[in-house]
């Protein structure tokens, strides 16, 4: 009788284990998105329509956060593709030399910041001098800039906090003269870094 009760506990232990590596599993996946806006206003002549489409969309992919971040930097994006894209901004240092994500998948704040801070040269402290911008040390070193809010490297952006967040790095790094983000509509542009922030997108936790 007793070894059966201990069988029986070992049982529940063992299920229990898995009922947790299982919710582990789920908590881990990251949002992927079907609506890209790159793919739908890819032309020179369309980057306020990709702007004001992207500020729609639930979740921000990787090939419209790449597309973005050429248009800021190069007022154009002269690649039509997004392994092209991915290449260019290996090249360039935004991204890491193992970056292997899918184009579809949501942005996660901690590379965006680790490209944000290569593009505007910011140096950080001490620990990001030393290192480089790591994700970790770039979310750090631009939430204390209040250039990014409310947001975990593990994180994605919604469209519209990715818009917002664009418009208010370029302003406060001075990247935004003759970008096409002074063009697009004031609401888009004029949020104070000291707003509540939308509640978090991509990576469920």
């Amino acid at each position: 009788m007793l070894s059966n009760l201990f069988i029986l506990k070992a049982k529940v232990s063992q299920r229990g284990a898995l009922l947790a590596l299982a919710f582990a599993i789920v908590g881990c996946e990251r949002a992927t998105t079907t609506t890209s806006s790159v793919e739908k206003f890819e032309s020179p002549n369309s980057e306020i329509e990709f702007f004001e489409d992207l500020e729609k969309n639930q979740v921000v992919s990787n090939n419209d956060a790449l597309h973005s971040f050429f248009l800021l930097t190069d007022k154009d994006d002269g690649w039509t593709t997004y392994d092209e894209r991915v290449a260019e901004a290996k090249r360039r240092k935004w991204l890491s030399a193992s970056f292997d994500e899918p184009a579809n998948e949501s942005a996660e704040v901690g590379w965006v910041a680790s490209a944000s801070c290569r593009i505007a040269k910011i140096r950080g402290g001490l620990s990001m001098m030393v290192i480089g911008p790591m994700p970790r040390y770039a979310v750090r070193e631009l939430t204390h800039m209040q250039i990014l809010v409310g947001k975990k490297e593990t994180q994605s952006f919604s469209g519209l906090e990715f818009v917002d967040y664009l418009t208010r790095f370029a302003r406060m790094t001075n990247l935004s003269s003759g970008s096409v983000l002074e063009k697009l509509p004031k609401q888009a542009t004029s949020q104070e870094p000291t707003r509540k922030p939308l509640p978090p997108t991509g990576r469920f936790e």
